[in-house]
């Protein structure tokens, strides 16, 4: 999923940090978290019924159409997923009791919990699941991540519009079976079913667009919304949740601080989580009533910059490598404000399965570089035609533009587009050149790779295509062990570098404040925290 640019908390330096992903954390104050289940601690009492958390406000809350690391965030609290992702990678379950895989491989069939209802008390049955997830793939208005189902026999041709739905390899044997068929083995598709985009919806969502406003709203989650304005989601907790009602009543979500700095507000007792920006975090670490409350949270999303390959320069190999050597990514990394930020060895990043010992980063060679732009016709930069780099407020735009002119003798320029419509263009009109962050939307390499940069991809916004790529890509879903799998996504990610379709830059994490005695408030390796799991301790 996106990492949507959000503004940065008031008072706080302008760094990657104003990107929230809220993502698995070195805590400061150790916590115990259950995930996929509301955790009702021994030690946790009823005296504060209430959080206070800030973070950007959804760009919407169907699970079908969001698409970026904040919308996710709330959409996941409101509707649920047949499995969900721990903050240690392991997958338990959620809406699904159990599953299991059969036909080599090639099938997998969920459980789902007995007696499991929406929020207004109604059933929940393998039938609305199959509705969910085919709402994912209607060809009228796919979702941008219907890709995570391609997977799936006659998916990818329905979504397309090439195909019947009656074709589509998912089904509801009984009322509590959802059976998938897929057309490779996929050992990571109970994982992929953990994505928000996959979430349940009531069935007549798309006839009711009230089930998605406060007062009428009907969902599968934890959490009802009970209130929304342009600075606040509130939330309140869905007695029929399967897990049981959460222990956290009502849950403040603020998307703006008014002017004031996040910091003075977490200090007031106004906020109970927030991020908070590198420069703050300097000093916040030594000051002994914050201190305690400060954690490290790396993050499971990556910031890489991409070509246009369809249309010239891009379309040239030789101008793409020119634009890889030629760069000290490395060196633009390190000079960031957020120290925490470290340079990409690969499209994976750390800590997420698949992540390579190999270093497929980006390696300055000015020589090279300038010998790949000779043989595209462009030397010493003569020549080469304008265009612009395209971001939504890269973070290392204006010195990408500089090193190109200093280091290679290109002139571009750069322009910054408001959210919505760098969406856009990315999807309709791609720019020559262009930049994006990507979380995770379940823990697996190939969520970096096939579904970012396979050949009729939904994120594919280079639109490349590489056959040798896509058949190492398939190696690896349907590998039967993590060796044999790591050396399918290795030889995929040897074929990125040297194509250079994409850039991969850095791997994100950032600073946040937790209050003391607040349980529960550590993300998962989707960069996603469950409050079904918040809590407060005794005496909070």
């Amino acid at each position: 999923m996106y990492a949507r640019p959000w503004p940065v908390p008031a008072g706080s330096r302008n760094d990657r940090l104003g990107r929230l992903v809220l993502a698995s954390a070195t805590a400061v104050l150790a916590v115990i978290v259950i995930v996929g289940m509301a955790w009702h601690p021994s030690t946790a009492v009823a005296a504060r019924n209430s959080v206070s958390i800030l973070g950007p406000a959804a760009a919407s809350l169907d699970p079908a159409v969001q698409s970026d690391a904040g919308s996710a965030q709330v959409v996941a609290q409101l509707f649920e997923s047949l499995t969900a992702v721990d903050s240690n990678q392991h997958l338990q379950p959620a809406l699904a009791a159990s599953w299991e895989t059969q036909a080599d491989g090639k099938r997998v069939v969920f459980h789902l919990r007995p007696g499991l209802t929406f929020s207004d008390g109604t059933a929940l049955t393998a039938d609305d699941v199959v509705k969910s997830w085919m709402r994912v793939l209607a060809p009228a208005n796919p979702s941008q991540l219907a890709s995570l189902l391609d997977d799936v026999v006659g998916a990818r041709a329905y979504r397309e519009g090439s195909g019947p739905s009656s074709s589509v390899g998912i089904s509801a044997p009984s009322s509590t079976q959802v059976q998938v068929d897929l057309t490779n083995p996929a050992a990571d598709f109970a994982a992929i079913a953990s994505s928000p985009t996959l979430a349940v919806v009531p069935p007549d969502l798309d006839s009711k667009s009230s089930l998605l406003k406060p007062g009428s709203f009907v969902g599968s989650g934890a959490y009802v919304l009970s209130g929304l304005s342009d600075t606040e989601t509130t939330l309140a907790a869905n007695p029929h949740y399967w897990a049981g009602k959460p222990t956290i009543g009502i849950v403040h979500l603020l998307s703006s601080t008014g002017g004031k700095s996040s910091v003075d507000m977490f200090q007031t007792g106004d906020l109970d989580y927030t991020p908070i920006s590198s420069g703050d975090a300097t000093w916040v670490a030594y000051d002994k009533t914050l201190g305690p409350s400060l954690r490290i949270e790396p993050s499971p999303s990556v910031e890489f910059y991409g070509f246009n390959t369809t249309k010239a320069p891009f379309n040239d190999v030789h101008v793409r490598r020119a634009f890889a050597l030629g760069i000290d990514w490395n060196r633009i990394v390190a000079l960031l404000s957020n120290p925490l930020t470290v340079p990409a060895t690969g499209m994976v990043p750390d800590g997420v399965p698949g992540h390579s010992a190999t270093d497929f980063g980006p390696k300055l060679d000015l020589v090279k570089a300038k010998s790949e732009l000779a043989a595209a016709g462009y030397p010493n930069g003569a020549g080469f035609p304008r265009v612009t780099l395209v971001t939504g407020g890269g973070s290392v735009d204006g010195a990408i533009v500089r090193q190109l002119h200093d280091n290679l003798g290109i002139d571009i320029s750069f322009e910054a587009l408001d959210w919505a419509s760098y969406n856009r263009r990315l999807l309709t009109d791609p720019p020559a050149f262009w930049e994006m962050d990507w979380v995770a939307d379940y823990p697996g390499g190939n969520d970096f790779l096939g579904l970012l940069l396979g050949s009729g991809q939904t994120n594919n916004f280079g639109r490349w295509t590489n056959a040798d790529f896509d058949a190492a890509v398939s190696r690896a879903g349907s590998a039967t062990d993590a060796a044999s799998m790591q050396q399918a996504l290795d030889q995929a990610q040897a074929i990125v570098a040297d194509q250079a379709p994409v850039i991969p830059v850095d791997y994100g994490a950032g600073y946040s404040l937790a209050a003391e005695g607040l349980l529960g408030a550590f993300p998962n390796s989707q960069g996603l925290v469950r409050y079904a799991g918040l809590a407060w301790a005794s005496g909070s």
